[in-house]
């Protein structure tokens, strides 16, 4: 029995070493992850063809997100009792999955919250209320929001009054989408587990993003700091300014990290970039692929 067990553990630790061994060449020969992405595309994104509900978004074109619709086209506000008002909210912090919430800025002086858009049947399992100037969305029951939301769980649309900002937003969306129009907070924090999110324009004293295995596309200006962590997802960002203007801590798996002019692919690259800016950026990707560009003329 113990000789059975040592060839088990022995052929175990073969397999494993050979498994390295066609990573550490296939990475020498110029294969990346985006590429196998590329070739088993129709595979990985036919979750989300219901959801999309845009046009002329390209995923591998950042500045493309100038070509989303912008948030008063093809929305009309539904009844009142499926609308809610919230005054003095200061910060909101969102939790959902398999639902798209899409953030809007309008010319009222209150956040609404439009439940007309989701489906009826998931309508009881959502929750939201205020504590201390807060405004907190979640669902409950994920099992029911995963059965429904998996084919037309619909949308949660909350409209943001233009002329303000907040203190600090979190958007927790699992599987879900998340769309968002225009946003200011002094905190930002996304996190995208297997879903996707679109934020077209943001302003940030810190962010803090966070992409398991979706996909994560921004634009918008950082005044603080940056904290960017990618799974086995893609990030794609675009900040306001120039490279120089931020400090780097770098980390990169066996993924693809590319930063302005920096790129790395390969197997635990790190790299730190001191510009004395005092504005620190630390990002770290695994096993998926991030890229960040700049541009002055936002």
């Amino acid at each position: 029995m113990r000789r059975g067990w040592k060839i088990f553990w022995i052929v175990c630790a073969s397999i494993a070493g050979i498994g390295l061994v066609l990573c550490v060449t296939g990475a020498g020969m110029g294969a990346t992850l985006s590429g196998i992405g590329e070739v088993y595309a129709s595979d990985r994104w036919f979750y989300w063809d219901d959801w999309q509900r845009w046009n002329g978004y390209d995923d591998n074109d950042l500045e493309d997100l100038d070509d989303l619709e912008t948030a008063g086209e093809h929305y009309t506000q539904g009844s009142e009792e499926y609308v809610s008002n919230f005054k003095e909210i200061q910060s909101i912090d969102i939790e959902v999955t398999y639902v798209e919430i899409d953030i809007r800025r309008y010319s009222g002086d209150t956040i609404t919250v439009d439940t007309s858009q989701l489906n009826s049947k998931l309508r009881n399992n959502l929750i939201m209320g205020t504590e201390d100037h807060e405004l907190f969305i979640e669902t409950k029951n994920h099992s029911i929001w995963k059965q429904i939301g998996r084919h037309n769980s619909g949308a949660v649309v909350i409209q943001i009054p233009e002329d303000s900002g907040l203190t600090e937003a979190s958007f927790d969306i699992g599987a879900g989408l998340l769309k968002i129009e225009s946003i200011e907070s002094g905190e930002l924090d996304i996190n995208v587990g297997a879903g996707q999110a679109v934020i077209k324009s943001f302003e940030a004293g810190e962010l803090d993003v966070e992409c398991g295995a979706g996909q994560t596309t921004l634009k918008g200006k950082v005044n603080q700091s940056a904290d960017i962590h990618c799974g086995v997802g893609e990030l794609k960002m675009t900040l306001y300014g120039n490279q120089d203007d931020y400090d780097y801590d770098l980390k990169c798996g066996i993924g693809e990290l590319t930063v302005g002019d920096y790129s790395y692919a390969g197997l635990g690259s790190e790299r730190k970039l001191d510009n004395g800016t005092g504005r620190p950026m630390k990002i770290d990707c695994g096993i998926g692929r991030v890229e960040v560009k700049f541009n002055e003329d936002f």
